[in-house]
């Protein structure tokens, strides 16, 4: 099961739409590399890398916000979830880590980062992108 970019989900900045396609590109190889069951190391690689890139894209938020002077309360909702999402990808990488691969974890890992995606980008980055 894949997911794909719509142009509902463009907030409006290039840098940003870019990487959020980029985001969804990785999270669809995950999925497609699980569904050919892969072996183990590579799919650890590719959850290495797609946690890297998100924090990329996370920081490259967190700058705009501050540069911008992106109202109060909107930045410390926006860093909220950021914290959030960095908290559950450690904490399902290392439960990868641990136990390995399996169909309802590496399902849980595609589910968890389709969802917020598409939820924090719709609506959160979407507020953002707008004020930029």
């Amino acid at each position: 099961m894949t997911f794909q970019w719509t142009e509902n989900l463009t907030v409006g900045v290039e840098l940003m739409d870019d990487q959020h396609k980029e985001l969804f590109s990785r999270v669809n190889a995950f999925a497609e590399s699980v569904a050919q069951n892969k072996e183990s190391i590579f799919v650890e690689e590719l959850i290495k890398s797609l946690e890297a890139y998100l924090d990329t894209h996370l920081t490259l938020e967190e700058t705009y916000m501050k540069q911008y002077d992106y109202d109060e309360d909107d930045t410390e909702e926006h860093l909220k979830q950021h914290k959030t999402l960095r908290t559950n990808i450690e904490r399902l990488k290392s439960e990868y880590l641990k136990k390995g691969s399996s169909k309802d974890l590496n399902q849980k890992i595609q589910t968890h980062l389709c969802n917020w995606l598409i939820t924090h980008v719709s609506k959160i980055d979407k507020k953002l992108g707008d004020y930029l």
